[in-house]
């Protein structure tokens, strides 16, 4: 792999631990005839590129799952490190490692083209993740330097940030954040303590609030994600190239089960599909996705298999709302590529050649409308 102008500048996300390498209720129609569940249709996928400071902009292919690249706008911040949007897809929110802030837009829901809104917003030193509350209500980003949780207050008619405030966190080396499906806790897994921090969410005001000690996961843990049921979490484990499972109880707690799985090499960063069936995790050592079936009673994790050569450095992925494809961002090689879900087995097909995005993509998301 070349060389690229600015690389381990714009990669952030990955440098931190590079070291490890060598050593990361629905309506019824009757009382008793439930109503169709309605049809989602995947619409657009919105790429980060760390090195160039842009946003790509992406058609998705309803039918075959292929990208058109739409073109691109600059993230506004220095150093694009992660991506996210509300649930409707209106918003795209993106925070900068190096800049320290998150840069907002509006999506045109006809064309999917990004439109900048207000001036980025700074959040704390070094931000590494952003996601958005499942209500749409609120946005949260991890910042590493700082080693503290930004929290904002989201306009729902602009989409404009308004800060909260800053929650410590416990440990060195914040990486990530996911938040349950029911917006009751977020979870922040630190790299140098091998540990997942729980937080309360606070509905009303978006704040976090502790709730109760560190949690042991794998070595150096970069990425969690929390299961459709809100029941299950599985944290990634970059040092150990394993899966940790956990259950949540009533409380949010975590408690360790079973065994980690086995993946390839570095493992970085974790997607699972709408219904809960299916869990998919990036490597960026062997440039591989490791394909895992959830026991919906247990949680437990079954392999699948490996999806070898999915690119240089794959380092994000993402399963559309319609839970038909995934997309991976290959921060090596400058692309997505694209795969076709089996919806019995969950094995994934590759949907065809892979789509040039910006310089070193690192985070990808994708959007929805429904039918």
């Amino acid at each position: 792999m070349s060389k690229k102008p600015h690389l381990t500048h714009a990669a952030r996300w990955i440098v931190a631990i590079l070291p490890l390498l060598l050593t990361a209720c629905g309506n019824h129609a009757t009382p008793t005839q439930p109503s169709p569940t309605p049809a989602v249709v995947p619409r657009f996928a919105y790429v980060a590129n760390g090195s160039d400071n842009t946003v790509s902009a992406l058609s998705i292919d309803a039918v075959t799952g292929r990208l058109q690249i739409l073109g691109s706008v600059p993230s506004s911040g220095s150093s694009p490190i992660s991506i996210a949007s509300d649930r409707s897809g209106r918003f795209v929110y993106v925070a900068h490692h190096d800049s320290g802030d998150v840069s907002v837009f509006s999506v045109n829901a006809d064309t999917g083209v990004l439109t900048r809104v207000g001036s980025p917003v700074h959040a704390g030193d070094n931000p590494r993740s952003v996601v958005v509350h499942p209500t749409g209500k609120f946005a949260y980003v991890v910042n590493e330097s700082s080693k503290d949780v930004s929290s904002f207050r989201i306009d729902s008619s602009t989409g404009e940030l308004t800060p909260i405030g800053s929650t410590p966190v416990p440990g060195m080396g914040p990486l990530s954040i996911a938040i349950d499906p029911a917006g009751q806790f977020a979870y922040v897994p630190d790299t140098t303590t091998n540990s997942v921090i729980t937080f309360s969410v606070d509905g009303n005001t978006g704040a976090l609030g502790s709730s109760g000690d560190p949690i042991l996961a794998g070595e150096n843990p970069v990425s969690v994600m929390v299961h459709v049921s809100g029941k299950f979490a599985y944290v990634v484990n970059f040092g150990s190239n394993n899966i940790s499972t956990f259950t949540i109880d009533a409380n949010g707690t975590l408690t360790a089960t079973g065994t980690p799985v086995a993946t390839r090499n570095f493992p970085v960063s974790i997607a699972g599909d709408p219904k809960g069936k299916f869990l998919y995790v990036t490597n960026f050592g062997s440039g591989s996705v490791s394909e895992f079936t959830v026991d919906q009673t247990t949680g437990a994790l079954s392999p699948i298999g490996t999806v070898e050569q999915v690119g240089v450095a794959p380092i994000s992925i993402n399963v559309d709302p319609s839970g038909k494809f995934a997309y991976v961002a290959n921060f090596g090689s400058d692309s997505v590529s694209a795969f076709v879900i089996d919806s019995d087995s969950g094995a994934l097909t590759s949907a065809g050649q892979a789509t040039a995005a910006g310089s070193a993509p690192v985070s990808i998301i994708t959007t929805g409308k429904v039918q």
